[in-house]
């Protein structure tokens, strides 16, 4: 090749080099498992800058005198191979996170198989440093391929055959931007290295055919994430209107005249009655309105304990007004958790209200909080009247506006939702599902 060629694809080089360092600093590197793609895709484009820096120092001194340009292209093209290696068991990383991410479990066997050829491909070039039989330097300091150059090709299209057979494998788990990242990058090294072999042409074109591939994986990636960022926004526009339905909501039927009226005709009563009893039920009742408001106004989580304080006001009062045709218990065997506001109380009112009240006898109401390995839930039951919980499938937005306004809520601000139910004549069960912080986040190391 020419001297105007060498240079031509040390230009591209440079600009490759240049363009993945910067992309490679660009991509998010988050801690959560959500993340562990973008960080392999990162490592990839690093890799393959030092990929093209080594060729460009392999380009630069191929054929220059002296024993310092001998040493420099012995580095050099040691180097090259080297990370070249290296980049295919990163590929292999990169795919797992992606399957991962996607919900599918990413079988050893091919982590191992990549270990296997990356292991093959970096013992054969050590070997070679001492028999030159995959490449040499003549005596003018010149690149020359050896008897057995397939050797070093080898390790190249098994990596490509694997990543090929995990991409058929795992198909259901990768999207359709994903694919087509994949099969560019698959598409561009080969027809580069089948060219390169037939032609007899510099293996710059295999490092070139890798680097276009890698840029149009990151196109792929900001496009994935402006689409994951307008997704966000239209979700964030939607919960926006939720929580507004979801507050409007709470405040007519909870703080409406009739529930403050009624609770002050029990208050009026036990004014005559047992005036100890009135005033304690007057600093429920205004506790009860202070915490529910503070609440109402609040858009972010509250410690479930701020919940329960609510609950217990509401439950106070509504005892006073039935009596003994209201059974409460509580059980509350766990603290270390948030919730978001009003999400539990609207169940207990719900169960109150609707559950219990509509029954000439009463009823109970049981609040349970409790975890398991995964969840924290909040577990309201009532023995009331019920109704048919196949009817919160019903998407005419007309029946059980708050439980469904609370399901939403709870998806929404801490990946949770609400399991309900219910049959006629049989009382609701509702719980709250809280996850847990997921424990297989990545790492700071």
């Amino acid at each position: 090749m020419g001297q105007a060629g060498t240079m031509g694809i040390g230009a591209l080089e440079l600009w490759g080099a240049v363009f993945c360092l910067i992309a490679a600093f660009l991509i998010d590197r988050g801690k959560t498992v959500e993340h562990r793609e973008n960080v392999q895709l990162g490592y990839m484009l690093l890799i393959n800058t030092a990929i093209l820096v080594f060729d460009m120092f392999a380009i630069t001194y191929n054929g220059e005198p002296g024993r310092v340009s001998r040493v420099v292209l012995r580095l050099a093209n040691f180097g090259l191979y080297f990370t070249l290696y290296v980049l295919e068991i990163y590929f292999i990383y990169y795919l797992r996170a992606v399957v991962q991410n996607n919900g599918g479990k990413f079988s050893k066997v091919f982590i191992y198989c990549g270990y296997a050829i990356m292991t093959f491909s970096i013992v054969t070039l050590i070997f070679d440093q001492y028999k030159h039989v995959i490449y040499f330097f003549d005596m003018d300091n010149f690149y020359h391929r050896g008897v057995m150059y397939g050797l070093a090709l080898i390790p190249v299209f098994s990596c490509f055959a694997l990543i090929l057979v995990i991409t058929v494998y795992y198909r259901n788990y990768i999207t359709k931007l994903q694919k087509a990242a994949l099969l560019i990058y698959l598409s561009f090294p080969v027809f580069s290295a089948i060219f390169m072999v037939a032609s007899g042409e510099v293996s710059s074109l295999i490092n070139i055919g890798i680097t276009v591939s890698l840029i149009m994986m990151y196109m792929f990636y900001e496009i994935e994430k402006n689409q994951r960022m307008l997704k966000q926004a239209e979700e964030i526009i939607k919960q926006e209107q939720i929580n507004k339905e979801f507050k409007n909501t709470m405040l007519w039927t909870q703080i409406q005249p009739h529930f403050i009226y009624n609770n002050l005709n029990v208050i009026q009563f036990l004014c005559r009655k047992d005036p100890e009893l009135a005033s304690e039920a007057v600093t429920h009742l205004s506790a009860y309105l202070r915490t529910y408001i503070d609440a109402y106004d609040k858009d972010m989580c509250i410690p479930i304990e701020e919940e329960m304080d609510i609950i217990k006001h509401y439950l106070y009062m509504q005892k006073l007004r039935y009596g003994d045709k209201l059974s409460v218990s509580m059980e509350i065997g766990e603290h270390s958790f948030s919730v978001p506001p009003l999400a539990i109380e609207s169940l207990v009112e719900n169960a109150v209200r609707h559950g219990v009240a509509q029954k000439v006898e009463g009823g109970k109401v049981s609040i349970r909080i409790y975890e398991n390995v995964d969840e924290y839930l909040a577990e309201v039951v009532d023995n009331g009247v019920g109704f048919d919980s196949e009817e919160l499938k019903i998407e005419d937005g007309k029946n059980h506006v708050g439980l469904k306004n609370t399901d939403s809520r709870l998806k929404f601000m801490i990946d949770g939702y609400l399991e309900v139910k219910s049959k006629v004549g049989e009382g609701c069960r509702a719980i709250v599902h809280v996850p847990k912080r997921k424990k297989d986040e990545v790492s700071d190391s």
